[in-house]
């Protein structure tokens, strides 16, 4: 089956549209055998984020003519795709979401996905348009080679993270995030020394598929690009205990440094990659979470909140012992 056979199933048996798509893109299910996903640039709010479901197309289009074996046995089967300046589609097979409780099984197959996508080489696209975005870039906010946040950036988190915070009066202190605020930008140059892979770039349970022999499928590839593999693993176990659920992260860690070794022959340190997790919970968080939790439980917002605070204190104990 092609894109336009798919399309034509839909306007013979109707629409069915499957929950997500929720950034804009249009999901449907296809005889339950097949999943089409498309996107218009009219749906969407700017142009750059159609760039993102067009990179995610020329991924799919890369990984198709590169697949041999099992080199990228964690993308989903893609049929067909079409991607033009106003419309973008991908047809897939359709795959089972994962619904069961993690385990240590689960996590495991989960890490080793992971692994395989941050040994996977870096396609030339996506190294274009790393360049393309650092020539973008002023010079001020690349000192050190790093992606630093302006002053202006800084007070909009702390003005978001205020506004979250006024909606629970008396239960948190707004000093540790001041103090967070003057130290963001070390924690940024600190953590750009890590060593750059492929990355998902939205790596969550929502994204993650089963095949019919259980094996971890990974989509929803907008996000793609080249970056620390901690940043991965941090949103990961980030958004799960968002959700309630709260796993063994120093397991976790180190399922993934036995599938690193055991793919590409690297030894990585439990310790290091820990670390850098923590510093980019830290980025993620202070930049972009607060958006999110207007009009949420206390419980909720402590969960993100106090977690921010307790890896920031802990980068701050590390960096008073000096080891930073």
């Amino acid at each position: 089956m092609n894109i336009q056979e798919a399309k034509q199933y839909l306007n013979n048996h109707g629409e069915k549209l499957l929950t997500g798509g929720i950034s804009g893109a249009k999901v449907y299910d296809i005889a339950g055998k097949y999943v089409l996903k498309c996107v218009s640039r009219a749906d969407l709010e700017n142009d750059a984020q159609y760039d993102t479901y067009k990179r995610e197309a020329i991924w799919y289009k890369y990984a198709n003519s590169e697949k041999k074996g099992d080199r990228l046995n964690y993308l989903p089967e893609t049929l067909d795709i079409c991607s033009t300046e106003e419309e973008t589609s991908v047809l897939m097979k359709c795959y089972f979401p994962i619904l069961q409780k993690f385990d240590t099984e689960l996590l495991k197959k989960i890490m080793e996905a992971l692994a395989a996508v941050h040994t996977t080489d870096i396609p030339e696209f996506l190294g274009q348009i790393q360049k393309s975005s650092a020539r973008s870039q002023g010079e001020d906010e690349q000192r050190g080679g790093a992606n630093l946040l302006s002053e202006e950036q800084i007070s909009a988190s702390v003005a978001g993270w205020c506004s979250v915070l006024d909606e629970h009066p008396g239960i948190f202190s707004e000093t540790p995030l001041k103090q967070l605020a003057e130290k963001i930008n070390d924690i940024i140059l600190w953590h750009e020394q890590e060593e750059s892979v492929l990355n998902h770039g939205d790596f969550h349970r929502d994204n993650l598929l089963l095949d019919g022999n259980g094996n971890i499928l990974i989509c929803d590839w907008q996000g793609i690009s080249v970056g620390a593999a901690s940043g991965d693993l941090s949103f990961f176990f980030s958004r799960l205990s968002a959700d309630g659920i709260y796993l063994d992260e120093k397991q976790a860690v180190e399922f993934y440094v036995q599938a690193i070794k055991r793919l590409s022959g690297k030894i990585l340190l439990p310790e290091e990659i820990s670390l850098h997790m923590d510093a980019a919970d830290i980025i993620t968080s202070f930049v972009f979470w607060h958006e999110y939790l207007h009009g949420n439980n206390v419980d909720r917002v402590r969960g993100i909140y106090g977690k921010m605070v307790d890896k920031f204190q802990k980068f701050v104990d590390f960096e008073e012992k000096n080891l930073l």
